[in-house]
């Protein structure tokens, strides 16, 4: 089974990513902030891919997709962000589900992030 380390701040909407992964067949295991996350995938192995806000208050999700692929250089990144159109203008070169999402937006964009070769996403 695939597992997907889910890393925001806002407890609901990581609940519920975690909770619609889970109902899609993955595994999931959440993290509140980038230094959390990078606890998580320190004590565990088994992480496949990360589904990562781009605005945590600790790093931002681009520091943290770095951080990771350093720790873990085959997990596969996917970014959320409630940012859109032009609020959002940096490029990303890793899929990005827009918040609010539906699970097909979730999963497509896992399946996307799951797709590539292993990139820091930046």
């Amino acid at each position: 089974m695939i597992c997907v380390l889910v890393v925001d701040d806002d407890a609901g909407l990581r609940d519920m990513a975690a909770r619609l992964l889970k109902v899609a067949g993955y595994s999931a295991v959440a993290a509140a902030s980038g230094t959390q996350a990078l606890a998580v995938a320190r004590a565990r192995t088994d992480i496949d891919a990360a589904l990562i806000d781009i605005t945590l208050p600790d790093m931002s999700g681009f520091d943290l997709a770095r951080q990771l692929r350093r720790l873990a250089p085959a997990v596969r990144v996917a970014f959320m962000s409630g940012f859109t159109g032009d609020d959002f203008r940096r490029p990303v070169d890793a899929p990005v589900v827009t918040k609010p999402f539906t699970l097909e937006e979730l999963t497509r964009g896992l399946e996307q992030a799951l797709a590539r070769p292993p990139s820091d996403g930046s």
